[in-house]
């Protein structure tokens, strides 16, 4: 446990910092990473896949089925959701352990995703309908909304916080939700850039990545999604695991090893 901030004095948040970071632990265990995340990931494909095949399919003579459709995205984004969510809770144990060059402890990840699943699930589908009625309106408030939210699985796994995550996110991320929203914005860009480049790579290699990606059988370019999902999935969630734990150490005085010893 270090020593508390001292609660009138602003501290810096340090964006390059958490960013940095984020960038030295992804690369060091992307295999783990992926690892965490291809499961969650490749449901959301499969799923994506069926649900997009199976919603054009029309009985001759008889028109287009758009409220059936529309209920098909919906459930199915709610499942992304609460896969990326899942990962996030694997893969936050995962950044804390590694930046304190702990062995990985897989079955333990597991465990306390699982076991914190009810809150997990419930409070990412609430948390993405209030920051998707913040983006409706203009991006901005969407952008800061997400900053408040961001911890949130954080919350449940490290803190036990259950359904009161959402408070404590909100008050966790007070005074630092524009450095956080840039944070991400910044991981998000790389995450983006380096998705589009091994995706044009292995296109001029073995075809038209969308074309197999719809396709109505499993081949290689739906696990080539499923792994390029996990990768996103995964370095979100270490960006994550890091903001909270910089929160931690200017607001309460904990330090990284204080997080992990929670799973000990």
């Amino acid at each position: 446990m270090t020593d508390t901030v001292n609660p009138g004095m602003h501290v810096p948040f340090g964006v390059g910092t958490v960013v940095s970071d984020t960038f030295s632990i992804f690369f060091k265990k992307i295999h783990i990473v992926i690892l965490l995340g291809f499961i969650p990931a490749l449901i959301d494909v499969i799923l994506n896949t069926y649900s997009l095949d199976t919603s054009f399919e029309t009985v001759p003579g008889s028109s287009f089925d758009w409220g059936g459709f529309a209920v098909t995205m919906i459930a199915v984004g709610l499942i992304s959701l609460v896969a990326a969510a899942v990962t996030t809770a694997m893969v936050i144990q995962l950044a804390y352990d590694t930046k304190l060059a702990r062995s990985a402890r897989i079955g333990q990840y597991f465990s306390a995703a699982l076991s914190n699943l009810p809150a997990i699930a419930i409070l990412s589908i609430v948390t993405a309908f209030v920051i998707l009625g913040g983006t409706l309106f203009v991006i901005i408030p969407g952008l800061w909304l997400y900053a408040v939210f961001s911890v949130v699985v954080p919350a449940i796994v490290i803190e036990g916080a259950g359904f009161g995550a959402l408070r404590r996110s909100a008050s966790l991320t007070k005074d630092y939700r524009w450095p956080i929203a840039g944070t991400l914005v910044l991981v998000f860009l790389c995450v983006m850039l380096v998705s589009f480049v091994l995706g044009f790579l292995l296109a001029l290699v073995g075809g038209n990545p969308v074309q197999g990606a719809l396709s109505p059988t499993p081949g290689p370019w739906l696990f080539f999604e499923a792994a390029l999902n996990a990768i996103a999935y995964g370095w979100t969630s270490v960006a994550i695991a890091l903001i909270f734990a910089r929160l931690k150490e200017i607001k309460e005085g904990v330090s990284v090893s204080d997080l992990a010893d929670v799973f000990k």
